[in-house]
């Protein structure tokens, strides 16, 4: 269920008309990358406040 919803939302960030899977390795660095974003956001922001 969880390895539909992230080819979902992998096929609507890239703009496909047409349902294409991915491999899950693909999958996974594409989670990973997400992560990595979000925690360098919130990093960032964390010490432009701190200082």
């Amino acid at each position: 269920m969880l390895e539909h919803w992230i080819n979902e939302l992998m096929n609507l960030l890239a703009g496909n008309s047409r349902y294409i899977r991915y491999s899950r390795n693909r999958q996974s660095l594409f989670i990973l990358g997400i992560l990595a974003f979000l925690l360098i956001t919130f990093l960032l922001i964390y010490f432009v406040e701190m200082s």
